[in-house]
């Protein structure tokens, strides 16, 4: 089950995969067979949950290190190449980033002071993940981009 969390419109993510609410009012659906649910917050995470992937849709403010339209993305192995391949065939620039400043000296650093304790977590427990960010989006366009980008990272598993 990929678990969907987000900094952007939930307004964008529903129509962008098309969910719809449940009996319990959370939003499900199926992207090419593979079945995500979008969650509110991390609170509700399960970490037990039977091959769960946790998805995650954010966005970072330009700086010298990231030009607006720019996807930064950190994330377990098995994700993070396949979110390379998409970002290889739709020719988008990206960035593999570490969340902590001493971490990894080949990966830029991201300050992103609320997830870093969770992604230690879920690296710790060996749950598959991705974070994607984009740098300055124009707008819903960019927001679009960003779940245009993350259906196809969830397709290449189907």
């Amino acid at each position: 089950m990929n678990r969907l969390i987000s900094e952007i419109s939930s307004d964008v993510l529903i129509q962008g995969f098309g969910l719809h609410e449940d009996e319990r009012k959370v939003f499900i659906g199926k992207v090419g067979g593979q079945e995500i649910q979008l969650l509110p917050d991390f609170h509700n995470l399960d970490l037990d949950a039977k091959e769960l992937k946790i998805l995650f849709l954010g966005l970072a403010e330009a700086s010298h290190q990231f030009r607006p339209g720019d996807v930064l993305m950190t994330g377990s192995d098995d994700l993070l190449d396949r979110a390379f391949q998409v970002m290889d065939d739709i020719e988008q620039r990206c960035i593999v980033v570490t969340l902590s400043p001493d971490q990894d000296s080949t990966h830029l650093y991201f300050s992103n002071e609320t997830l870093e304790p969770l992604v230690q977590e879920w690296k710790q427990r060996k749950v598959s993940f991705l974070c994607l960010w984009m740098v300055a989006p124009q707008e819903l366009e960019g927001q679009a981009k960003l779940v245009t980008i993350l259906r196809k990272i969830i397709l290449k598993d189907s």
